[in-house]
């Protein structure tokens, strides 16, 4: 690759990486966000999302660097930038896993608080219903 493409390369591969990293973000903030928990679901996000970029530079820095046996200097373009958007795909599954498995946890320990406040709230014993023929609560005996 000349200097040209191997620039130009480097500038579409980030833009690619920065939008995604953006649609990731501003997404899973919605998908992980809740009233109570709004600032862990920002910083969850960020993490991810930072993560998630420091990662795909990286292999983009990888696939920069390596030399296919493709003929014609914007062959090899197209080649890699291909090699960087399936690289990028797996990564974005990978990433959405994450943020999903984040969000899987973070309703049980919602679920499980709702279930100790309704325990809570329930003090006093069960109400029986009367037994209809004798007009008195069911006896277990």
């Amino acid at each position: 690759m000349d200097n040209d493409s191997y620039i130009a390369f480097l500038l579409i591969s980030t833009l690619l990486v920065v939008v995604d990293a953006a649609i990731i973000t501003i997404s899973g903030r919605k998908y992980l966000g809740n009233a109570a928990n709004r600032g862990m679901s920002v910083a969850a996000s960020w993490l991810t999302t930072t993560l998630f970029i420091l990662i795909v530079l990286g292999l983009v820095a990888l696939v920069s660097t390596v030399d296919l046996p493709v003929a014609g200097e914007l062959q090899k373009l197209v080649t890699k930038l291909g090699l960087v958007l399936l690289l990028l795909a797996v990564a974005h599954a990978i990433t959405m896993s994450v943020l999903a498995r984040y969000r899987g946890e973070e309703r049980q320990e919602q679920f499980a608080e709702e279930l100790t406040e309704q325990r809570r709230g329930h003090t006093h014993p069960p109400e029986v219903t009367q037994s209809i023929e004798r007009h008195e609560p069911y006896s277990t005996t």
